[in-house]
């Protein structure tokens, strides 16, 4: 095996996690080459990573050369026909044949949107589901679990250690990083203002660590608020990778499913992530910390808007979520 060709898009922190493929296969074909077709903050993500060759966005897709296996990662009937119409040996995953988008037999893709058992009996699946995209990928792939492949340069830390910095926070104050946030695509997925106002409250008098709010375009408004009602700063809004950078700077990070847990997690920081409408289960921690949800039966609905009051967020209470964050700062001490 030389030469490898993996077709991720998206999420972005889907791309990320992605990267924890690259250990594997370099193990299984020792001196393969690797490259990727993604989406242009896809790439973003995937730059400055030593075990792939080339990174093609979609719009080069037609660069790609000949390959000896094609790892299709995408569901949908466009990145299916790539893949499919890419010079290769070997294809594991999703592809189009007979102009329907079909798969290599998986466990992971039995759960998605191209289930050969259809949407109802795929999501009962996803559900019951136990085991972390990782161990899904090494089922698939016939690799190792590896961890995630993504390094900052040293001017990017540094631009990290700058914007803490500049926030006001002293180089031997302990922070925790707060992303209670979403985003536009999930709302589902971010606990309630008031609630991250009061353990950000408690951090503070009970733990003496300073609280840095995180989040993206789509939770400035929120975050300026959190900000104002707590008197701990907002880190304001930055490119993928500078957001990643300060990300690094924290001790400790709460968050939502969404694209900081994943920086998190490739910067080995300690986490705290909580979960609602998306699986748990699925998302591979390295020991580096705990998941956390209410308990409810609905959990891992996938559904972006919920009738049912309260909701699996408003039930995870600030006392839950505290004592998560204090039980994993005692264990960084140790």
């Amino acid at each position: 095996m030389n030469k490898i060709l993996i077709v991720k898009l998206a999420a972005i922190g889907d791309v990320l996690r992605t990267t924890s493929l690259l250990p594997g296969l370099e193990k299984k074909y020792p001196g393969v080459e690797i490259d990727w077709v993604t989406s242009k903050p896809g790439k973003e993500i995937l730059i400055n990573n030593p075990l792939i060759r080339k990174i093609f966005i979609w719009e080069e897709r037609g660069e790609v050369e000949k390959y000896d296996l094609v790892i299709g990662l995408e569901d949908d009937l466009e990145a299916a026909e790539f893949v499919s119409s890419v010079k290769a040996e070997n294809i594991i995953g999703a592809y189009l044949k007979n102009g329907k988008v079909i798969y290599t037999p998986s466990a992971w893709f039995d759960m998605s949107l191209i289930s050969k058992y259809g949407r109802e009996e795929a999501n009962k699946l996803k559900k019951l589901n136990r085991k972390t995209f990782q161990q899904h990928m090494a089922d698939l792939l016939g690799i190792e679990v590896g961890a995630y492949v993504f390094n900052l340069t040293s001017d990017e830390i540094e631009y990290g250690r700058e914007i803490v910095r500049g926030l006001g926070v002293g180089s031997r104050e302990r922070i925790i990083g707060i992303n209670t946030g979403a985003g536009r695509r999930w709302p589902q997925k971010s606990w309630g203002k008031t609630q991250t106002i009061e353990l950000i409250k408690r951090i503070k008098n009970e733990l003496g660590y300073v609280s840095i709010i995180l989040g993206g375009e789509d939770e400035k408004e929120r975050n300026k608020i959190i900000a104002k009602e707590t008197g701990m700063p907002e880190a304001g809004v930055h490119s993928l990778r500078h957001f990643a950078s300060i990300i690094n700077q924290c001790d400790l990070i709460l968050t939502s499913d969404s694209l900081a847990m994943h920086f998190a997690i490739a910067e080995r920081r300690r986490i705290v992530a909580f979960f609602g409408p998306t699986s748990a289960a699925e998302i591979e921690l390295y020991g580096l910390g705990d998941k956390i949800s209410s308990p409810m039966n609905c959990l891992a609905c996938y559904k972006k808007e919920c009738d049912i009051m309260p909701s699996c967020m408003d039930n995870l209470s600030v006392n839950e979520v505290f004592d998560a964050l204090a039980n994993n700062l005692m264990r960084r001490r140790k």
